[in-house]
């Protein structure tokens, strides 16, 4: 059995997954109070959290020792604003989070200053080594979050709430408050689209980057395709599992599907259904597509 850290950027389709993971008796999913905070270790749930508290934090999440929940209470509640549900390491324990040290938000670190950029390499750079030794020390499993159709990724990005601008659909959907009918098609501005999409292209750059890394410190690695994800859920858990050496049936991965994970697709497979330039768009990105395997 081998404890994991799911490395995500958005959209992904890591928020359905670690819900539907957590439907799973043979694992725990490490998140806030009241079935919120699924990403407890990002700056937006945690706070600014200083590398010491995450590194206690972890430590005790994956360390050997039974749970101190006191303790990890006492360190997480420091800056965070609720505390850790209740889990079991009966199973395998993980939770998904960005690869991104918590920020300092002193109001001296303004983001053109020089300061701040050398702040920001200096915590990277701690924040990566620290990573690195926890996970090794502890003997977790790193999942990394892929997406391989880059059009449809920075699509979903430049939709954002609907309208163009930054936000998520997804949950809206998946509670009932709008139906995909009440989604507005989005003219794309392609020079914009063109930038969000190389970013994420050189970000796939790094997490191959990191996962060779990884593998060279003896961290076991596995990527986690959003493509595999909708078209083969069985096969897609039965693939995890394997990695994290836990016996799980075809009937409890039915059972836990079907159980849900606050998941609906917003998009349909066709762009013209949610985009007014589809013709435009095609021709320029069409090809954009990053093979991971």
């Amino acid at each position: 059995m081998q404890n994991f850290i799911i490395f995500f950027n958005e959209k992904e389709g890591t928020s359905p997954l670690v819900r539907l993971l957590d439907n799973f008796d043979q694992v725990s999913i490490v998140h806030q109070v009241d079935n919120s905070g699924w990403e407890p270790f990002d700056q937006h749930n945690c706070g600014p959290m200083p590398l010491a508290n995450l590194e206690c934090c972890l430590d005790i999440i994956f360390g050997e020792e039974p749970i101190d929940t006191e303790r990890l209470d006492q360190v997480y509640t420091e800056t965070a604003k609720s505390s850790l549900a209740g889990f079991s390491k009966s199973g395998a324990v993980g939770f998904k989070m960005r690869f991104v040290p918590p920020r300092n938000n002193s109001p001296y670190m303004a983001s053109f200053s020089p300061w701040n950029r050398m702040y920001k390499r200096r915590a990277e750079s701690l924040f990566r080594r620290m990573m690195l030794e926890i996970l090794s020390r502890n003997n977790v499993g790193v999942f990394f979050a892929v997406r391989q159709d880059v059009l449809r990724w920075g699509l979903s990005k430049y939709h954002g709430d609907g309208t163009g601008k930054p936000g998520h659909l997804q949950f809206k959907l998946a509670s009932g408050q709008i139906s995909r009918g009440d989604i507005d098609k989005v003219s794309v501005d392609c020079v914009r689209l063109d930038k969000i999409i190389s970013t994420y292209e050189e970000e796939l750059g790094r997490k191959r980057r990191l996962m060779e890394e990884f593998e060279l410190a003896g961290i076991r690695t596995r990527p986690l395709i959003y493509e595999e994800f909708l078209e083969d859920k069985q096969k897609y858990f039965g693939e995890i599992f394997e990695f994290l050496d836990l016996k799980v049936s075809g009937e409890e991965i039915d059972a836990a599907i079907n159980a849900g994970g606050y998941f609906k697709k917003v998009h349909s497979d066709n762009i013209s259904d949610f985009v007014e330039n589809h013709e435009e768009v095609n021709e320029k990105f069409g090809n954009r597509f990053v093979s991971w395997r």
